[in-house]
């Protein structure tokens, strides 16, 4: 089974596009340093009136539970996060496991 761990994020208003751009930026590179992501897509909004307002989207594919559960912890997704956060003001994480 596959875990599809979907991360969406609202920037706060001051969070300038370079800033917004760091943060894809960082994301981006997190495969290539945590071994238990099998694959991540990133990317602004489309528009949808049903969308909360939210303006990034992270998809991260994990072969499993477990691949999620080392994902969690790993430095450089902790390391992440301390960095992203002061610039959120909101965020949703939402996990689902699918046959593919």
């Amino acid at each position: 089974m596959t875990i599809h761990h979907i991360v969406l994020y609202k920037f706060k208003p001051e969070v300038t596009p370079e800033q917004k751009q760091s943060v894809r930026d960082s994301v981006s590179a997190l495969p290539s340093q945590i071994p238990a992501i099998q694959s991540l897509i990133t990317g602004e909004t489309v528009y949808n009136h049903l969308g909360h307002g939210f303006d990034e989207g992270i998809i991260l594919l994990f072969e499993s539970q477990a691949k999620l559960a080392e994902y969690r912890p790993h430095k450089a997704h902790v390391d992440y996060q301390a960095f992203a956060k002061p610039l959120l003001e909101g965020l949703l994480i939402f996990d689902i496991e699918s046959a593919a």
